[in-house]
């Protein structure tokens, strides 16, 4: 499946770009000039999200021409987060959100630690709600901060490393997503699952240990375990 397209060609499935969250960061045709076109693209359902580099849109940041939304979890978000950006959901955002005040000609950036496989769900989402001109960090939150750009945090101590997960399930359902979360709920990623029925992805949640509980689920099976347990070795319904 080609997991990476450019803005003129039309992605096919749910997920037309990168498999998961441990691909290399960036294109190796990054334009660098903000030219929406030149962008490679990931898509949800359909819907296609140019990915900007974080270069592109640190630009956009310090001129004031973007807003920027957050789709990860509250406790990712007070980990530390983009000055002036707003927590709104990736997954399961329902109710209020930031991004209803908003016109839609705005141009918006989303991101997330994936890098983007969040950011270009929730782009989607706003794409459907008459959004014109929506952007993902291509390199997620994690390249944004490791560049040296502004963050700012709501809890200033909290302790965020990166934790791989991987796992397996039917390849019955390629393109559908596994969800991982801490028990509270509080921090969340998610990975897309490829056409052998594996999955991976980066977690940078606030404040694990190797006892901290997670929660994995996937389309045929939901697995809780400790940290260390999901980390260990590949989660699968015999988990």
């Amino acid at each position: 499946m080609n997991r990476r397209s450019f803005l003129a060609i039309a992605g096919s499935g749910s997920l037309a770009t990168t498999a998961g969250c441990l691909d290399e960061f960036g294109s190796d045709d990054d334009s660098g000039d903000g030219d929406e076109s030149e962008y490679e693209t990931d898509s949800f359902e359909g819907t296609e999200i140019p990915l900007a580099p974080a270069e592109d849109v640190h630009e956009w940041f310090e001129e004031d021409e973007a807003k920027f939304v957050d789709t990860r979890g509250v406790s990712q978000y007070d980990a530390g987060h983009i000055p002036g950006a707003v927590l709104s959901p990736g997954i399961d955002n329902e109710g209020d959100d930031p991004t209803d005040d908003w016109s839609t000609d705005t141009r918006v950036v989303t991101y997330c630690d994936c890098p983007h496989s969040l950011a270009v769900r929730r782009g989607a989402d706003l794409k459907a709600d008459g959004f014109e001109d929506v952007y993902a960090i291509d390199e997620g939150y994690n390249g944004w901060e490791q560049a040296g750009y502004p963050t700012e945090y709501n809890e200033a101590d909290a302790d965020v490393e990166t934790y791989e997960i991987e796992g397996e399930s039917d390849p019955s359902h390629e393109d559908e997503y596994v969800h991982i979360s801490t028990a509270d709920g509080g921090s969340y990623e998610v990975a897309p699952i490829d056409g052998d029925g594996i999955y991976e992805t980066e977690i940078r949640f606030p404040d694990l240990t190797d006892d901290s509980e997670l929660i994995v689920e996937a389309p045929d099976y939901t697995v809780e375990g400790t940290l260390k347990e999901l980390t260990d070795e590949p989660v699968t319904a015999d988990s």
